[in-house]
């Protein structure tokens, strides 16, 4: 029979071992990529089986209008969203084109987030 401590020790180290060993489902792409369907964190380096199964992966569902509402209110709710009902509704993302002109008159380094803010407020 062995010392209680003996037993101990090797219970703390099945009881590790269990924990280590998990099951992580990802996406393996044609170039060899692996996309983990969840983070992965562990202490320090460890090895991995990957099984390639031969079926195809199940495309993510797309979002709903009942998503769409619950980040918005997360977001708001966090403070990272503001009330977006005072957007004009002829607001639109600038081209290409806009946007090098936008780059052409950088004058001297002014931050272009200055330069953006002073074109809204020549709109309004």
């Amino acid at each position: 029979r062995r010392p209680r401590s003996q037993e101990k020790r090797k219970q703390a180290a099945t009881t590790e071992e269990a924990m280590l060993h998990r099951t992580v489902e990802a996406i393996v792409h044609p170039d060899g990529r692996i996309e983990l369907s969840e983070p992965l964190i562990v202490a320090g380096v460890r090895r991995a089986l990957v099984t390639i199964l031969e079926e195809r992966p199940q495309p993510l569902p797309l979002p709903t209008d009942d998503d769409a509402a619950r980040f918005d209110a997360a977001l708001r709710s966090a403070g990272l969203l503001d009330n977006t009902d005072d957007i004009p509704a002829d607001l639109h993302l600038l081209s290409d084109a806009e946007l090098d002109a936008l780059w052409a008159r950088n004058p001297g380094g002014t931050p272009l987030s200055e330069i953006i803010i002073e074109e809204r407020e020549e709109r309004f």
